[in-house]
């Protein structure tokens, strides 16, 4: 094998830069040079060997990587190059052979157009290498500190490179350092690449190197993938067995790639359709951002791409990508995903921890699909026109992915894939299927019907049947909700003209909806865009029909549903929804006062504080208000109430501390502890006495206490301290700690004991809520093995030893729970909310403490109210307050008894 030299290459693109003369699309490797030669000067560029076979007889233990990684190091002689410098880029396998691929690095910058390639085979008890090949240089020795910054090469970047002069909608990308290995020890480069479209419409992707120590131009050229290839048809067979053509490209070597620069976008951006194949690799490895290395192009050796290719999901998905740029383009007058005629790219058959991953997602910059039940989900056109359209949307409307504007996000995807199914297989639009949503994916196991997973038919109205999920399932129910719009959406396009019915719905999208809009402003978006394109007055009735079929009319949010308590705070969004659960209870309670710490999504939108608290009291009489603690400046957040005041975590650019208001938070704020060298959170108070978790830059929690004279105690002064779920009540505070979050502490503060037990799995359990009566600790214990359990258990606080497991509440999903010497309050769904899925309306359950602990509660409801109750506070006697959702509308509610019996007790 002759020795290709990196010298070349740099003499021939500098050469061309200066004369204005086209470049090879490539490095142009002349076939007659002798191993490590350069042919331009005849000085020696110092390489490693580019083949090597039967130097290691060693068997190594290992992983191949490890094993290939040990023969580089062992035989460091060889190859001249140190193992440090060797980055992992990816292993492969084919057949028991398995390849590990390196790149070289030099300190820490990468070397241009390294690789090395280590080939290995199992031998006995481990690995044996085979041989190994690639391109390694030795001896480099360039300074990796430029004398030329990056703007400034840029700048010069198109004063030097003539290939860049009428470059049209020329735009630059970055990547950094990288080092260009010549004779004299390497070069320093700024590397760019330029994209855009030359005058006569072929495209551009010019990669650029100017020297970092000069500023001179170093190498250039044109590095589009399809110019060593040629558009080409070549025959797929789908997952159902049948045959289609399809469109690739044919390299040099024969082979065929699925690389589709047949559409019309191809002559004027150079944007293809591609499509990848994951191998199995974990969706999550795939997500974000462009496509790496290590995710290669789907091949064939053959003009016929089947086997593997066919079970990938390859065939299907680059099929039916190239079905949703057509109806895009043709039926809609969209030229791809962003509009602009950019490559789409659709990367297939990825695994979640090594099995099927049962579904699809658009990542922000591509589509990427897994398997359901061994069926890729890109057999579906209608799924893969719902990914790309995603797409769309991001680029249009750009929907925020929650709650109505997700659900709203999810119909428009559903409507655009379902439109592009029924126009493909010819489905009449009264065809009871064709609203049906992924039917196709069970390739005729099962009935259309039991297949799909949605169904734009299925007749659900906003008013009725909207469910107000919380914000850790489902993204505040995206996907459940979605159905409600997007059934109107495809009852219009029953009844008016279909082409019509799919203009209107994305001039909606791309000229009329924001990212926040809901249901109510997608029927306005809607109306609007009719209106626009002159639909007639008829059409226009049907349109309305639609929306009013479906109860999506003005303030429809609050025409559905009823609740039986007192509402004290009217459309709140729960802080602990947005933070995670910091608060898990919808009030901190002390006598007639109540704290509400409430976030507010769109504040910037009202010039309203983002996250503040409401004060107010149970007994207040009409005409009085409540008061609201917030600053423009700040988030309040976590509130603690004791007879006096409240306190709370005050989060600022300047830090995060402890702050308070007197008078039961009537007060003025004022700072009670914010330290310049910690945050303070998690604050409770009871007496004047207040502890607080005190976290510092190495990560250390302490657990801390100020008692009511003012006397300062670190609670945990042993390192290393991980403190979380801080709670106080009668001269106790409890805490989860431990590394892990096992471990329930309680310290008595007037005799300053501290008792300490692991009180959840370590392996995959964690206390996930602590709370206090005035003798036991009760928390919940999460355990994560495969999907959620939840159960609570209690101790005295007087001997932690006692622990015991209730009977009741022991759930899949225990949402919150709320606990006085009294009463023990719960909400819960049943099992599939340990799946993150949404079974149906929460409520609130509540039994006598005593009869919980002993085990013979007999829960009953706190409210009848229709809707989904959640995160309960109880207070005296039977006061409770919890979260009431009816529809769409979100209220903190109270009840100072609880309800009797409700006829829908079942719930």
């Amino acid at each position: 094998m002759a020795k290709r030299s990196i010298c070349r290459v740099v003499a021939a693109s500098v050469v061309a830069a200066a004369t204005g003369s086209a470049l090879l699309t490539g490095p142009a490797w002349a076939a007659d040079e002798t191993p490590g030669t350069a042919a331009a000067t005849g000085a020696p560029v110092p390489v490693a060997p580019a083949v090597t076979q039967g130097l290691d007889k060693e068997v190594r233990s290992g992983t191949p990587a490890q094993a290939a990684r040990a023969h580089m190091a062992d035989h460091e002689d060889t190859y001249k190059v140190p193992v440090s410098d060797l980055k992992t880029v990816r292993t492969t396998k084919d057949g028991d052979q398995t390849t590990v691929r390196f790149r070289q690095e030099h300190d820490g910058v990468p070397v241009f157009g390294t690789e090395y390639a280590v080939q290995t085979q199992p031998a006995e008890d481990g690995r044996r290498v085979t041989s190994a090949t690639g391109t390694l240089y030795t001896d480099l020795t360039v300074s990796t500190t430029p004398g030329v910054d990056e703007g400034t090469a840029q700048r010069r970047l198109f004063l030097l490179d003539a290939n860049l002069r009428g470059v049209e909608g020329a735009r630059t990308a970055a990547h950094g350092l990288t080092v260009l290995p010549d004779a004299q020890g390497g070069r320093l480069a700024w590397h760019f690449t330029v994209t855009g479209a030359k005058k006569d419409g072929s495209p551009v992707r010019q990669e650029a190197y100017v020297d970092a120590r000069v500023g001179g131009l170093a190498l250039s050229y044109n590095n589009i993938d399809a110019a060593d290839a040629a558009p080409a048809q070549a025959t797929g067979v789908r997952v159902d067995g049948s045959e289609a053509e399809l469109e690739a490209d044919k390299a040099a070597d024969g082979s065929y790639t699925l690389v589709d620069s047949a559409r019309a976008m191809y002559p004027v951006t150079g944007g293809q359709i591609r499509t990848y194949d994951a191998q199995r690799k974990g969706y999550l490895d795939v997500a974000g951002g462009p496509v790496t290395d290590d995710v290669p192009l789907v091949r064939s050796a053959t003009d016929r791409f089947d086997g593997a290719n066919t079970a990938s999901g390859a065939v299907d998905a680059h099929l039916n990508a190239a079905k949703v740029y057509e109806f895009y383009k043709n039926e809609i007058g969209r030229d791809g995903v962003d509009g602009k005629g950019g490559t789409i790219h659709s990367v297939v058959n990825v695994a979640s921890n090594g099995k099927d991953y049962a579904n699809a997602f658009w990542d922000g910059s591509k589509m990427v699909y897994g398997h359901m039940n061994g069926v890729p989900l890109s057999v579906g056109l209608d799924v893969v026109g719902h990914e790309m359209t995603h797409g769309v949307t991001e680029h249009s409307a750009g929907l925020v992915y929650l709650n109505q504007s997700g659900a709203l996000n999810e119909a428009i995807s559903d409507y655009f894939g379902n439109a592009m199914e029924t126009a493909d297989k010819g489905i009449a639009m009264g065809d009871a299927t064709s609203g049906l949503v992924g039917e196709y994916l069970c390739n005729g196991t099962k009935p259309l019907d039991e297949c799909a997973l949605r169904d734009l038919n299925d007749g659900r109205n906003a008013q009725k049947d909207y469910e107000p999920i919380p914000l850790d399932i489902d993204n505040g129910g995206v996907h459940y909700n979605s159905t409600i719009v997007g059934g109107a959406l495809w009852d219009m396009r029953k009844s008016i003209d279909t082409g019509l019915a799919d203009r209107i719905v994305y001039r909606a999208a791309q000229n009329y909806l924001t990212p926040l809009a809901g249901f109510t402003e997608m029927r306005t978006a809607v109306t609007l865009a009719a209106k626009s394109l002159n639909v007639s007055d008829g059409d226009r009735a049907k349109i309305a029909a639609a929306f009013d079929a479906h109860g999506i009319e003005d303030g429809w949010e609050r025409k559905a549903g009823t609740h039986d308590g007192t509402t004290i705070g009217a459309d709140v969004l729960p802080a602990y929804e947005v933070y995670g659960g910091v608060d898990e209870q919808a009030a901190q309670i002390s006598g007639d006062v109540y704290a509400i710490a409430h976030g507010d999504a769109v504040a910037w939108d009202r010039g309203s504080a983002a996250f503040g608290i409401t004060v107010g009291r149970f007994s207040k009489q009409d005409g009085e208000s409540d008061h609201e603690l917030a600053q423009d400046d700040a988030y309040l957040l976590d509130p603690s109430l004791d007879k006096d005041r409240v306190v709370f975590t005050r989060v600022a650019a300047d830090g995060v501390g402890i702050y308070g208001a007197g008078d039961k938070g009537q007060g003025e704020i004022k700072k009670i502890v914010d330290a310049p060298d910690a945050d303070e959170t998690e604050p409770v108070t009871e007496d004047g006495a207040l502890a607080y978790i005190s976290t510092t830059v190495d990560g250390e929690q302490d657990v801390m206490l100020r008692k009511a004279d003012g006397t300062r105690v670190n609670v945990t002064p042993e390192p290393g301290t991980r403190a979380a779920r801080l709670a106080m009540r009668n001269g106790t505070i409890a805490w989860a700690g431990g590394a892990d979050g096992t471990y329930g502490t309680v310290y008595d503060i007037a005799t300053g004991r501290t008792q300490a037990k692991r009180m959840a799995g370590f392996l995959f359990g964690r206390i996930t809520d602590v709370q206090l009566t005035s003798d036991r600790i009760f928390w919940r214990n999460t355990q994560a093995f495969l999907f959620r359990s939840d159960s609570v258990e209690t101790a005295p606080v007087a001997d932690l030893t006692q622990t015991k497991k209730l009977k009741a509440p022991t759930s899949m999903y225990i949402g919150q729970f709320s606990v006085t010497d009294d009463y023990f309050a719960y909400s819960t769904t049943d099992f599939w909310g340990g799946f993150g899925s949404w079974s149906g309306p929460w409520k609130v359950k509540v039994a006598p403490t005593a009869d919980v602990v002993n085990g013979t509660a007999a829960y009953q409801r706190v409210s009848c109210s229709s809707g989904t109750q959640m995160a309960p506070s109880l207070g005296d006697g039977q006061r409770a307050v919890w979260v009431d959702t009816t529809a769409a509308a979100s209220d903190v509610v109270t009840r100072e008894t609880f309800a009797a019996t409700c006829e829908d007790q079942a719930y």
